[in-house]
């Protein structure tokens, strides 16, 4: 019985040793395949550029080349996940392409961001895509990090604190345009024919909430809140204490 049972396990043994060196040789790369999942596909052709410049038709990969490929292809910015495999001949990437997040306007020409912050496209002129903020900062917004365009942390921050702020807000449906700055954002309502400057200090945002909560809505006018516990209301260019 303990012969048979010491067979049966290294028939067992042998036969997942064989398995495992099958499937971790070296494999023969004859094609390459490229499959999108989603319908909308907008980043193939960027993602495709990189994979193919990353294969050689006629070589082998083993396992440490396939994870090493993964992981490059994964690190892409239009690439929120990635598997890859060899079979029959044919290396196949499955990729679930990145999302635009949000878009930024910027010396004429509009990015579209993934949440991460990366630049995933740009377009010439104003693009109508959701949510798009404007920077009229006197240095670019962007920084380079491993060859792609990426937002700088502090911008990406006050965007997204901004958004977080709006959103808890009754403001935010009445969709004001949004500009950043190097002191502060600049919320434009054209419906109210508005314009609110603040800084970016959440005293500045709670005052402005207060005024809107005072005036019982967004009043037409200029209203500058960046300066401390003052509003400047700049049509009039008349400054008084707040209450």
């Amino acid at each position: 019985m303990k012969k048979l049972v010491f067979l049966i396990g290294l028939v067992t043994f042998l036969l997942g040793f064989i398995t495992y060196g099958f499937l971790t040789a070296p494999q023969k790369v004859d094609s390459l395949k490229l499959e999108m999942e989603g319908r909308d596909n907008r980043w193939e052709s960027k993602i495709s550029k990189y994979i193919v410049d990353m294969t050689t038709p006629g070589e082998t990969m083993d396992v440490e080349e396939l994870e090493y490929l993964k992981s490059f292809i994964r690190s892409l910015p239009w690439v929120n996940n990635a598997e890859i495999f060899i079979k029959s001949g044919t290396l196949i990437v499955k990729v679930k392409e990145e999302k635009i997040a949000f878009s930024l306007f910027y010396n004429g020409y509009t990015y579209l961001l993934s949440k991460e912050g990366f630049v995933l496209d740009e377009k010439k002129g104003p693009v109508s895509q959701e949510p798009i903020y404007y920077y009229k900062g006197k240095i670019s917004p962007f920084i380079l990090e491993e060859g792609f365009l990426r937002l700088k942390n502090l911008v990406k921050m006050e965007i997204s604190l901004l958004r977080n702020r709006l959103k808890d807000s009754e403001i935010f449906k009445l969709n004001p345009e949004i500009t950043l700055t190097d002191v502060g954002i600049v919320l434009v309502f054209p419906k109210t024919k508005t314009i609110i400057y603040i800084d970016n200090t959440g005293s500045s945002w709670n005052n402005f909430l207060n005024f809107v909560k005072i005036a019982g809505g967004i009043v037409p006018g200029v209203y500058d809140f960046s300066f401390s516990n003052l509003l400047i209301r700049r049509r009039n260019q008349c400054s008084h204490k707040k209450s």
